[in-house]
């Protein structure tokens, strides 16, 4: 096999308790037809079953693998140590449930080169498109709800809810990013970090992060080019209840964040729960999961209430 090029670039996957994802997923990094220079693994795992393959994939890869364990719990605070770990340029995060094109990573590296305006992050394009009906845009636009359909704006709308691109005929310009695929210019490290108050694996952290590089006036462009696929493990996630209360917390806590507090905006965000609360009622009776509709009603009245973010996983259980 020929050799291949590796670029001065930095990877970074913070993960916890997905052996056999984060296994997956850097089998996916070393076989890129250009390499990074750096792997960053920052793991807050109980164990690490999978790190001697690991170790024996970046080593035949010629991949400098900074294998960071045991690391504080979080996803933005093990996001933040990586990118204090490493000193490559671009930095890309991946989540530890990804797939990546073998040529994704040079076509993410193709675009930093073509001359975009104070290009400041590039992210890929899924595999798999979401391709909504019409009538499921249309209700989620009436409600500013946002989603994922092709050739959608890319905006960030009031209610602090974002118009995703799941597919364009070419690369572009956005104002936020989604966190499972996403690079940056290291230079964007100097002016901004991941919100370390975010909990747990930290709901909309990467929205939140990518809409303040943009509004500090960096462009952000996403590449049909470059594919990568978000398979979504199952594994060490929390229970719809208690995911739909962390969700609303974080959602009320970046609304108030990010966006002015003017009447329009605080109408935008309630308008937003109320189509929420429509289309979770429907997914509840379908999948006959009540918790989709339960902490969204808590969830909403807590924050209605004040109480601010939350982290379910370390409060005691009801009873």
């Amino acid at each position: 096999m020929a050799e291949r090029a590796t670029a001065a670039s930095a990877f970074i996957i913070a993960t916890r308790n997905r052996p056999e994802d984060l296994v997956r997923t850097v089998e996916s990094l070393v076989a890129q037809t250009v390499l990074p220079s750096e792997l960053c693994i920052v793991d807050s795992s109980d164990a690490t079953p999978t790190r001697p393959r690991i170790e024996e994939l970046c080593s035949g890869a010629g991949i400098e693998l900074d294998y960071h364990h045991p690391a504080p719990r979080g996803l933005t605070i093990q996001r933040n140590a990586g990118v204090d770990r490493t000193e490559g340029d671009p930095v890309f995060f991946v989540d530890d449930d990804v797939w990546l094109a073998d040529d994704c990573h040079e076509r993410i590296l193709e675009e930093y080169e073509r001359g975009w305006p104070n290009l400041g992050g590039v992210r890929a394009a899924p595999v798999r498109p979401a391709r909504p009906a019409w009538y499921t845009r249309s209700f989620r636009k009436l409600f500013g709800l946002g989603g994922w359909w092709p050739e959608a704006s890319g905006r960030v709308r009031p209610g602090f809810y974002v118009e995703g691109i799941s597919e364009s005929l070419g690369p572009r310009r956005v104002e936020y990013f989604n966190g499972w695929f996403m690079s940056y210019a290291r230079e964007v490290f100097e002016h901004e970090c991941f919100d370390e108050a975010l909990a747990g694996y930290g709901f909309k952290e990467d929205i939140d992060f990518s809409y303040r590089v943009a509004k500090r006036g960096y462009t952000l462009v996403q590449t049909p080019k470059a594919k990568c696929d978000h398979l979504k493990s199952a594994s060490a996630r929390l229970d719809s209840h208690n995911l739909q209360r962390m969700n609303m917390a974080n959602q009320f806590y970046l609304h108030r964040k990010n966006m002015p507090q003017s009447t329009k905006y605080k109408a935008a965000l309630w308008w937003a729960w109320v189509g929420l609360f429509l289309l979770n009622a429907g997914k509840a009776l379908r999948v006959r999961d009540p918790g989709l509709v339960t902490g969204l009603v808590e969830g909403a009245f807590e924050q209605a209430r004040g109480k601010g973010l939350i982290d379910p996983p370390t409060q005691a259980p009801k009873t």
